[in-house]
C-alpha cells in the first residue's frame, strides 16, 4: 500500500467517489462522517494523511484543525482541504490553521494524486529522519528548545526582474522574510539560487514555461539548494504543468491568479516544513556524531576508531604506503582520582586530549578506547614522524600541567607511548588489524615497565 488517508466528509456520495479514486491509486481508505468521528479515527487509526470535507456538520475546518494538533504530542498528520471554487476566506482560514494544502472542487483526478504524492513524499521524509522520542532522550540528543531565527532567506523568480520585483512588493507586507527578486534576465540568477536559500518561489508559464520547468529540475539536482523548499506558482493556461511541476520535486504548486495572502501562507507553510526538515536532520546528525565521539573528551570512540585503523591498512595495502598506530596510556592516572577527585580527573583527561589532538596533523586521528587510553593513527608516514610526534607528545604532556577549576593542583601527568610502524606486507594477512595493535600494545608495555613517560616501538621490521 502507498499510505494510509483518512477521509472526513458529511456526504457518502463524496466519500465514496475519494475511495474509489484513491483505492485505485493503492491506498488505504478510512471513512469519517463528521469532525468528531474522524478525531476520533485519526487516534485509533493513526492515518498518513486526512482528506477533510471543507464542510463538516459538527464543527468548522479551523476549529478541526485546531483540535487536531492538540491532540498530538509530535506533529499530526498533514490534512488536505476539500473547498468549493471561490471561496477564498475559507481557503485562507484553513491554510492559516494549518491545512496543508486547499483543493478547490471541482477538481482533476491526476491533480489531486500528485498533490497527495508530494505531500506524502514529505511525509516519509520526515518519518525517515525522525527517531522516536523515548529513543531519542535515551541517547542523549533529543531536540533541543528552537532558538531564535533570524527572517528566512526566500528568492521570488520570474521571467523578468520587474514581475519578480512587483511580486516581492506585493508580498512583503505579508511575511517577516528577507525577499529576493530574481529575473532570468539576469547573469547572476544562477549562482544567486545556489547559495543559502530557504525557498525558492518559480513563476511558470507563457513563453517561459521551458526555461522555468529546466531551473527547477536542475535546482532540485544542486547539493546547495536540493533543502530549499520550492513553490511553482502557475500562471493562467498552465494548469496541465501542475502534475509534472509537483512530481519534479516542487513542494507546492499553485494555479494563479491567487490571493496574495493564502500565496503567503502557502510559503510560510513551506517554510514551516523546512524549519522541522533542518532540525530533523541536525538531530539525526547529532545522534550519528553521540555513536562515534567520546562525550567527555570530543575524541573519537573505539568504535570509530578501529574502523578508521581498518580502512587506512586496506589503503596502505592497495597503495604500498606505510603507516603507524600508537597506543598512549596517562601513567598512574588512579593516583590523580584518588587525590584530587574524579571530576578533577576527567578535567585532565579533557585538557590533555585537547593539547595531544592539537598536536596532530590534519590527516591523522585521535580517539580514546579506554579509561585514560588512547589510540592515533597515521596514514602514509615514516619512522621518523612517528618517532618525533610520539615524543612530542610525551613532553608535551609533561611539561604542561593542568589547572583544576577549584584551584587545586596543578595537576602533573605524563604519558607513555607504545608504537608500531605498519607496512603493505604487514596488512596483507587475515587479522592484520588485531595483530598490529597487540603490536603496539606489547610497545606500550615496554615503555610502562621502562619506567614509564617514555615512548617503545614494536621491534618487527616495517618491511
Amino acid at each position: 500500500m502507498t499510505g494510509k488517508i483518512l477521509i472526513a466528509d458529511a456526504l457518502a456520495t463524496n466519500r465514496i467517489v475519494l475511495k474509489v479514486k484513491l483505492s485505485a491509486a493503492f491506498y488505504r481508505v478510512v471513512q469519517a462522517t463528521s469532525g468528531q468521528e474522524a478525531l476520533a479515527a485519526a487516534a485509533r487509526e493513526r492515518p498518513d494523511l486526512l482528506l477533510v470535507g471543507g464542510h463538516l456538520p459538527d464543527m468548522t475546518v479551523p476549529e478541526f484543525l485546531t483540535t487536531l494538533k492538540a491532540g498530538h504530542d509530535g506533529a499530526p498528520p498533514p490534512v488536505v482541504v476539500l473547498l468549493p471554487q471561490g471561496e477564498a476566506e475559507s481557503r485562507v482560514a484553513a491554510l492559516d490553521a494549518g491545512a496543508a494544502d486547499v483543493i478547490a472542487k471541482p477538481f482533476e483526478e491526476a491533480h489531486v494524486l500528485a498533490r497527495l504524492r508530494s505531500i506524502m513524499r514529505q511525509r516519509h521524509l520526515d518519518t525517515d529522519l525522525g527517531i522516536r522520542e523515548d529513543t531519542a532522550h535515551a541517547l542523549g540528543f533529543a531536540e533541543e528548545p528552537a532558538a531564535f531565527l533570524g527572517p528566512h532567506r526566500v528568492a521570488v523568480l520570474a521571467d523578468s526582474t520587474a514581475r519578480a520585483k512587483a511580486l516581492c512588493h506585493r508580498l512583503a507586507p505579508l511575511m517577516g522574510h528577507d525577499l529576493l527578486p530574481l529575473g532570468q534576465d539576469m547573469p547572476e540568477t544562477i549562482s544567486t539560487l545556489r547559495h543559502n536559500l530557504d525557498a525558492i518561489v518559480i513563476r511558470i508559464g507563457g513563453s517561459g514555461s521551458e526555461t522555468g520547468l529546466n531551473l527547477l529540475a536542475e535546482l532540485q539536482a544542486s547539493p546547495r539548494a536540493r533543502h530549499a523548499r520550492f513553490v511553482a506558482l502557475l500562471e493562467a493556461g498552465a494548469g496541465h504543468l501542475t502534475v509534472p511541476v509537483l512530481d519534479m520535486g516542487a513542494n507546492d504548486a499553485v494555479l494563479g491568479p491567487i490571493e496574495d495572502r493564502e500565496l503567503a501562507l502557502r510559503l510560510a507553510n513551506q517554510l514551516a516544513q523546512k524549519k522541522r526538515g533542518d532540525a530533523l536532520r541536525c538531530r539525526l546528525e547529532n545522534g550519528l556524531q553521540a555513536a562515534v565521539v567520546d562525550p567527555l573528551t570530543g575524541l573519537y570512540n573505539r568504535r570509530y576508531a578501529m574502523g578508521f585503523v581498518k580502512r587506512m591498512s586496506a589503503s596502505a595495502f592497495e597503495t604500498g604506503q606505510t603507516f603507524a598506530i600508537m597506543v598512549a596510556d596517562l601513567d598512574h592516572f588512579k593516583t590523580v582520582n584518588d587525590t584530587y577527585g574524579h571530576a578533577a580527573g576527567d578535567t585532565v583527561l579533557a585538557h590533555i586530549s585537547a593539547r595531544m589532538r592539537a598536536a596532530l596533523a590534519p590527516d591523522d586521528m585521535i580517539a580514546r578506547i579506554g579509561g585514560e587510553e588512547f589510540l592515533i593513527a597515521m596514514p602514509d608516514t615514516t619512522m621518523a614522524r612517528a618517532r618525533g610526534l610520539a615524543r612530542r607528545l610525551c613532553r608535551l604532556v609533561r611539561e604542561t600541567p593542568v589547572a583544576l577549576p577549584d584551584g587545586a593542583g596543578p595537576v602533573h601527568v605524563t604519558v607513555s607511548i607504545g608504537v608500531t610502524l605498519c607496512s603493505q606486507k604487514s596488512c596483507a594477512k587475515d587479522g592484520a588489524v588485531d595483530a598490529l595493535m597487540q603490536e603496539a600494545d606489547r610497545a606500550l608495555y615496554d615503555a610502562k615497565s621502562g619506567g614509564r613517560n617514555t615512548v617503545t616501538f614494536c621491534m618487527r621490521p616495517a618491511a
